[in-house]
C-alpha cells in the first residue's frame, strides 16, 4: 500500500483533475472528498488502495503533472511509493535541492571550480544572483567566499554580507554531516520539515517572542518583502493593496521592486533563471518609495511621509502597508517604527530590522504595536548570504489561522517559487497545500540559519545592556581612529556600524564617488602593497592586509561613503579581547586612509 501525504479535498480534487482514471473511481473519489473521518489515515488508505486498483485496471492510466499552482512536479510525487528509497541516492549524490534541480547543480558546480566541497557549495544554494559564486573571481559578487576567512584577514562587513564565521562553520557542518549528509532523497522533505520546525522555535526562544507570535522562515530579507503583500491579501481579499517602502539606497537594492510584487533578481530559489517581471498573482500591487537621504546627504523625514501616505490611503479605502527601517544600510533609522491600525484590519506595519541591530525590549515594543517585523541573520549576527524570517505578531497570527489562503500567490511562478509548507508556522495551515512539494527542499537556507542561530545563542551570554554598552565603547574607539586620519572622513556613526568617506589622493576637496568607492572595496579585500612603490613601510604593512568592508553606499550626490561594522563575532571578540579587536580596526582604518591617499597610483595599476 503506497502512504500519501496530504489529507485535503483539494489534493483529491488535483487528482480527479489531472488524472484519465477510470469513471466509477472518479465517482467514489468525489464521493470521498465529501466525507470527514475522525482519523485522516483511514482516508489515505482509502484513497492509495483505490489509486492501486485504478493503475492495475486500467491501461491508460498515466502520471501527468500537476498545475502549476501546486508546483511544477508530478503530483505524484507525494506519494512516498512512487520516490523509493534507495541506498546510493544520498543527498551528496542526488544534489535535488530545489525544483530547478539544473540551478541548484549550476550552483554547485560554479562553487566546486574553485575546489569548495560539498557542504561548502550547499551554502550557496537556495537563494539568487547574490550568493552564487562567480567564475572571475572565486567569490560571490560581495567577494565573500563559503569558507571562513583566513586568520590573516580582518571581517568588518556585516552590514553587507558575511563569510561563515569559524565557530559557526564547524558547528553547522557537524550538523550537516550528522542530519543531511547521508540521508536519502525520499527522507529530505521530512527531514527539513523537523530542521524548520526547530529552527522557528530556537528564533522565538532567543528573540523572546510572546506567546502567539509566529515566524515564517525565508531566504532573503528581499524575498521577505512578498509575505506581508500575501497575508495582507489573505485577511483582505477584496482591498486594493499599496505598499509604502522607505529609506530607499540605504535598504537592499530587491526591496523597492519586491513591494510591489516584481522580481528583484533574474534568479529564484526554486525557479533559476524564470525570465519573469511580476509574481504570479501579484500583479495590480501598487505604493510609493521614500529615499533615505536628500541630495545632500541629509536625511528624509521618511515617518512624516508615510503617515500621510497611509492617512491617504486608508480614505481611499485601499489597505496600506506601511514600512518602517530599524537601521539600514548605515545603520539610519526611521523616527518611527509604525503600528498596524486596529490590529492589522486598517492598516498593516512592517519594521524592516533586516540588519538585526535592535535589543529584545524594541522587538517587544514592536510585537506590542501589531507590526510584522523582517528580519535576518545574515548581517550583525553573520550567517551567510542569505536567510531571513518574518516574525508575526500575535494578533496577526490569530487572524491569519482562520483566513483562507491567497492561493491565487501561491504557484509555481508566485511564493512557491520562494518557499514551501515546509518554512510555514501553523498559523498558515490553510496555504500549505498549495505550498507543498516534496521535491522543492531548500538545504542551503536550512545551513544558513543553523549558523546563524549558533552565533545569536553564543551572544545569549552576553546581556542587551552589556551589548549596548559594548558597541558604544567600540564605537567611540574607531569613531577616534577615523578622525585622526587626514585622508578619510567621518560621515556618521549609528551603533556598531561606521560610515567613513574617502579623500580622493588625499584632497580633502574631492571625495570618492560611488564607481571609485566600489574601487576602493574591492582593493580592500586584496593585497595591494607591491601596487603603491610611493607608500611609507607603515601604509605598505596596511595595504599588504586583507580585511572586508560593508559596501560603498551612495549617501549624496558628490560622494559615497563605506562601512566598518562590527558583527556577531567581532563583539564577541571585543568582550574578550579588546585590544586585539581594535588593534584590527585600526589596521582596516590605516589601510582605507593609505588607499585613499594613493588612490589614483592603484588605479592606474589596473588591479
Amino acid at each position: 500500500m503506497l502512504l500519501c501525504n496530504f489529507g485535503e479535498k483539494l489534493i483529491i480534487a488535483e487528482i480527479i483533475n489531472s488524472c484519465p482514471l477510470p469513471s466509477l473511481v472518479v465517482k467514489f473519489l468525489e464521493i470521498l472528498a465529501m466525507v470527514s473521518f475522525s482519523k485522516s489515515a483511514t482516508k489515505y488508505m482509502l484513497v492509495n488502495s483505490i489509486l492501486i486498483s485504478a493503475v492495475r485496471s486500467s491501461s491508460s492510466f498515466s502520471i501527468t503533472k500537476a498545475s502549476k499552482t501546486m508546483s511544477k512536479s508530478s503530483i505524484f510525487s507525494r506519494f512516498g511509493g512512487f520516490n523509493f528509497c534507495n541506498k546510493s541516492t544520498n543527498l551528496a549524490a542526488t544534489r535535488s535541492l530545489s525544483t530547478s534541480e539544473q540551478y541548484t547543480e549550476d550552483a554547485i558546480g560554479m562553487a566546486k571550480k574553485f575546489n569548495f566541497d560539498q557542504f561548502e557549495s550547499l551554502l550557496t544554494t537556495g537563494g539568487d544572483d547574490r550568493s552564487l559564486i562567480l567564475p572571475e573571481s572565486g567569490a560571490n559578487k560581495y567577494h565573500i567566499r563559503p569558507v571562513p576567512i583566513e586568520s590573516h584577514q580582518i571581517f568588518r562587513g556585516s552590514c553587507t554580507g558575511n563569510p561563515p564565521t569559524k565557530s559557526a562553520f564547524e558547528a553547522t557542518k557537524k550538523f550537516y554531516e550528522e542530519n543531511l549528509e547521508s540521508i536519502q532523497s525520499c527522507q529530505l522533505d521530512s527531514a527539513l520539515r523537523d530542521i524548520f520546525k526547530e529552527q522557528r522555535e530556537r528564533l522565538k526562544k532567543y528573540l523572546d517572542l510572546p506567546e502567539g507570535a509566529e515566524v515564517i522562515i525565508a531566504p532573503s530579507g528581499s524575498d521577505a518583502e512578498y509575505l506581508p503583500i500575501a497575508i495582507a491579501k489573505a485577511l483582505h481579499p477584496d482591498k486594493k493593496i499599496v505598499n509604502g517602502v522607505t529609506q530607499l539606497n540605504e535598504i537592499g537594492a530587491g526591496t523597492a521592486p519586491a513591494s510591489t510584487g516584481k522580481f528583484f533578481s533574474k534568479y529564484a530559489p526554486f525557479l533559476g533563471d524564470h525570465g519573469l517581471d511580476y509574481l504570479e498573482g501579484f500583479d495590480g500591487i501598487e505604493g510609493i518609495v521614500v529615499g533615505a537621504r536628500n541630495k545632500d546627504g541629509s536625511v528624509v523625514d521618511a515617518a512624516q511621509k508615510m503617515d500621510e501616505f497611509e492617512k491617504e490611503q486608508i480614505a481611499l479605502g485601499n489597505y496600506p502597508i506601511v514600512h518602517a527601517v530599524f537601521g539600514g544600510k548605515t545603520g539610519l533609522r526611521d523616527t518611527v517604527m509604525p503600528s498596524s491600525i486596529d490590529k492589522g484590519d486598517t492598516s498593516m506595519a512592517i519594521v524592516d530590522a533586516c540588519q538585526g541591530r535592535f535589543t529584545l525590549a524594541e522587538m517587544k515594543e514592536w510585537m506590542d504595536n501589531d507590526a510584522i517585523v523582517l528580519f535576518t541573520a545574515s548581517k550583525f549576527f553573520q550567517a551567510p548570504p542569505f536567510c531571513a524570517a518574518v516574525i508575526i505578531p500575535p494578533s496577526i497570527a490569530e487572524k491569519l489561522s482562520t483566513a483562507d489562503a491567497p492561493k491565487e500567490m501561491l504557484g509555481a511562478n508566485g511564493l512557491l517559487g520562494f518557499v514551501t509548507d515546509k518554512e510555514l508556522p501553523s498559523c498558515m495551515d490553510s496555504w500549505k497545500p498549495y505550498l507543498n512539494d516534496d521535491a522543492i527542499n531548500n538545504v542551503g537556507l536550512a545551513l544558513r540559519w543553523q549558523a546563524g542561530l549558533y552565533s545569536m545563542e553564543k551572544l545569549e551570554s552576553i546581556s542587551d545592556d552589556e551589548r549596548t554598552a559594548l558597541v558604544d565603547e567600540w564605537a567611540a574607539k574607531v569613531k577616534n581612529m577615523v578622525e585622526e586620519n587626514p585622508n578619510i572622513d567621518l560621515f556618521c556613526v549609528e551603533r556598531s556600524i561606521t560610515s567613513i568617506r574617502m579623500a580622493k589622493d588625499g584632497d580633502t576637496s574631492q571625495w570618492l564617488n560611488m564607481g571609485e568607492a566600489r574601487d576602493l572595496f574591492r582593493w580592500m579585500s586584496l593585497d595591494v602593497s607591491e601596487v603603491v612603490p610611493d607608500a611609507t613601510e607603515e601604509e605598505k604593512k596596511a595595504l599588504a592586509t586583507s580585511g572586508f568592508i560593508g559596501q560603498p553606499v551612495s549617501v549624496s550626490e558628490d560622494f559615497a561613503i563605506v562601512r566598518i561594522a562590527l558583527g556577531v563575532d567581532s563583539l564577541y571578540a571585543y568582550s574578550q579581547d579588546k585590544a586585539s579587536t581594535l588593534a584590527e580596526d585600526q589596521m582596516l582604518v590605516n589601510k582605507l586612509g593609505a588607499i585613499a591617499k594613493h588612490f589614483s597610483t592603484l588605479k592606474a595599476s589596473g588591479l
